[in-house]
């Protein structure tokens, strides 16, 4: 398949901007609407699925 070259230069540019995002700390997460009740515990479990799931996500993308 064919890609333009800006078209491919944009989506680097976007991949390594998130390669450079932080990791989701227990202090962040309860930075956000509905996680500021949590404990830390329960932080670090919310964190651990939501890593799952995105690994998931990004493995059927590239299967695809």
């Amino acid at each position: 398949m064919y890609v333009k070259n800006d078209r491919s230069a944009s989506s680097q540019k976007k991949t390594l901007k998130k390669l450079n995002a932080k990791k989701m700390t227990p202090h962040r997460l309860k930075l956000f609407k509905g996680f500021e009740g949590i404990t830390d515990d329960e932080a670090e479990e919310t964190i651990s699925m939501l890593e799952q799931f995105c690994e998931i996500i990004c493995k059927h993308l590239t299967s695809s």
